[in-house]
């Protein structure tokens, strides 16, 4: 081979490098398209099944990554209290058989949860399927009878919020607690909040679930008259973008009725615009805003919630 034609080939061999590396740098540089999270798949086929891509113990741990981001993120807003209160999401269980609750284990502080240290309850036994621990009592009685009675209605609940937050229980402590649509944040809970007025201790039999669950009625907040809040919702994401909200828009209401001077409340029509124009593009915001939280408590928190 004459020495133009060895040439003319490596020049060739040169130039079809340098146009795969640039390829394959154009293609890494592309965001990566979020996967479909089985939640969103079940929305858009409108049936309750999970991914087909993957397997149960990934989906399993999928979800417990996001809860143990949501422990953490609304501890950091200082939205827990002590070791109570409790957070949960339903997800396969491991072993392929079914689903489980995910909840923490009681005497974990809300910083300290991890996706490995939760535990999965089985949802009609209430008992611990997996992990080690057992959750506090109130917890399993409420959680349980909430996804059972959802199931029953055929509701799409998957994640269930139940918290003692500063403003909201405040709230929940006035003679009236009705949340006021006076604000923005307010108004996006245009008639979905229901109220519980029959307070009478603590949750420590399944039919105080039962109670909870037919009162709130397919609604996504309950006020829980001299105790707090309980928040469902279909995405782990999406229920914790309620529950800072709800929070924010009782801090408001609370703030304004302190200077005594009287609220300006919104019409109905106006509510109600308001709240088609937020829950119009909802999970995508929840979305957002909970995945920019994760990047900021995966650099502040000392334990890694997805460990």
């Amino acid at each position: 081979m004459s020495v133009g034609c060895v040439h003319k080939l490596l020049t060739s061999l040169y130039r079809w490098q340098c146009l795969n590396i640039s390829t394959r740098r154009m293609y890494s540089a592309r965001p990566r398209p979020r996967p479909i999270l089985a939640w969103e798949r079940r929305s858009q086929r409108g049936r309750a099944t999970w991914s087909e891509e993957a397997s149960c113990v990934e989906m399993n741990k999928q979800q417990r990554e996001e809860l143990a981001a949501a422990y953490q993120a609304l501890d950091s807003f200082g939205l827990s209290e002590g070791i109570n209160n409790h957070l949960s999401t339903k997800a396969p269980a491991r072993n392929g058989k079914g689903e489980v609750i995910l909840l923490f284990p009681y005497g974990l502080h809300w910083n300290e949860v991890t996706a490995s240290r939760l535990v999965g309850v089985d949802m009609a036994s209430g008992t611990v399927v997996e992990g080690v621990g057992e959750p506090e009592t109130t917890a399993v009685n409420i959680h349980c009878q909430v996804y059972q009675e959802a199931l029953k209605s055929g509701s799409s609940i998957n994640t269930v919020f139940h918290l003692h937050t500063p403003y909201c229980s405040a709230l929940s402590c006035l003679q009236d607690p009705t949340l006021r649509m006076i604000h923005q944040n307010s108004a996006r809970f245009f008639g979905d909040v229901a109220y519980d007025d029959g307070y009478e201790g603590l949750a420590m039999d399944t039919e105080e679930g039962c109670r909870l669950a037919r009162i709130m009625s397919g609604k996504s907040v309950l006020i829980m008259g001299n105790h707090g809040i309980l928040v469902t919702d279909e995405t782990v994401a999406r229920a914790f973008n309620t529950t800072y909200y709800l929070e924010r828009a009782a801090m408001v209401q609370i703030l304004a009725m302190s200077s005594g001077a009287k609220l300006s409340e919104l019409d109905d029509a106006g509510a109600s615009l308001v709240r088609t124009q937020i829950m119009a593009n909802y999970t995508k915001d929840s979305t957002l805003y909970f995945e920019a939280i994760k990047r900021l408590i995966r650099i502040k928190s000392p334990y890694d919630y997805t460990e």
